[in-house]
Parts: structure tokens; sequence; C-alpha cells
């Protein structure tokens, strides 16, 4: 007990800078606390930057490969596409499928290649005779959003997309 109350009054010198040498110990032992504090600070600030880098590098190779994906599907240079009238076609095969008011919107872009069109409450065979439907008549989906939407038992589906021309025999 003499020895912790002997120690505790060391300590107490020392903090009040009484014993020889405290000044430039107290001095040191904060600096050290301070630099401690500091290069702690600033690792995580490192490691924060580090996971996001990490993040923005693995969105950007996946950006990159659906880019390269995206190339390869484009029709190539000097590749022979069908002339077809794709709002005619859609119409065709919107009538012929009985669809009547379930295809709502339908817009051409300015140049009549595309068209986008909204159908709605659609089963899921119908779709695949929709699109089987259109790639007989040299249509193909571009680009499609899908949403399911419940119905009973079954689910229907509404279907945003962009269908266009199939592209010439020298294009993938």
């Amino acid at each position: 007990m003499a020895n912790f109350d002997a120690a505790l009054s060391n300590a107490r010198s020392i903090l009040r800078g009484e014993a020889e040498g405290a000044v430039p110990f107290l001095s040191l032992a904060l600096l050290t606390l301070g630099v401690w504090v500091a290069v702690s600070w600033v690792g995580g600030w490192t490691d924060a930057a580090s996971a996001t880098l990490t993040s923005q590098e693995n969105r950007y190779r996946t950006l990159s490969m659906l880019a390269a994906e995206y190339r390869a599907m484009a029709p190539q240079a000097g590749a022979v596409t069908t002339d077809v009238d794709v709002q005619a076609a859609f119409a065709q095969v919107s009538e012929r499928m009985e669809l009547g008011a379930r295809a709502g919107r339908m817009t051409s872009d300015p140049g009549g290649r595309t068209c986008n069109v909204d159908i709605q409450r659609l089963y899921a065979e119908e779709l695949t005779e929709l699109g089987r439907q259109l790639a007989a008549r040299g249509v193909r989906f571009l680009a499609a959003e899908v949403r399911a939407l419940p119905a009973g038992e079954e689910r229907l589906l509404t279907v945003s997309a962009v269908i266009g021309p199939m592209a010439g025999e020298g294009a993938r």
C-alpha cells in the first residue's frame, strides 16, 4: 500500500511539474499522444478512401464490360440491315395477338428506325409469342424493362421496350 501511495505521490509531482525533468517528459508524452491521434485520424480517412476507390474500380470494370458487350451487339460497319417498318410490324402483331388496349403507348424515333412500346397485362406465353412474331417480321427487342405484377395465382407482365429492325446477314 505504501508503494502505491508513493507512486501516486510521484505521479502528482510529475504532473504538476514539480519533479526534476517533468516538463520535458510531459511535453514529449503529449506530443507523442498528439502524433498518435493524428496518424489514427488520417488512417481512418485513407481506409475510407481506399474502400471508395475499390468500389469505383469495380464499377468501372463492370461498365467497361457492359460497353464492350453492347458494342459487340451493334451491327458491323457496312452490314446491311433489313428495311422493315417497325411501327407497322408491331401494329400487325398487336392486332393479330388481339392485344387491343393492352398495347398502350407506341412512339417512333425521328428516323423511324426504332419504336418505343408499352404493353400491359401480358402472360409470359404472350410475351414469348410477341417476340417470336416480331422476329418473323424482321423486328427484335433492342431493350426492354419487364415488371411482374401478381394476378391471382399467376403473374402478369408489364413491358416497356424499344424495338427495331434485325441486323442483316453480315452483322451479329
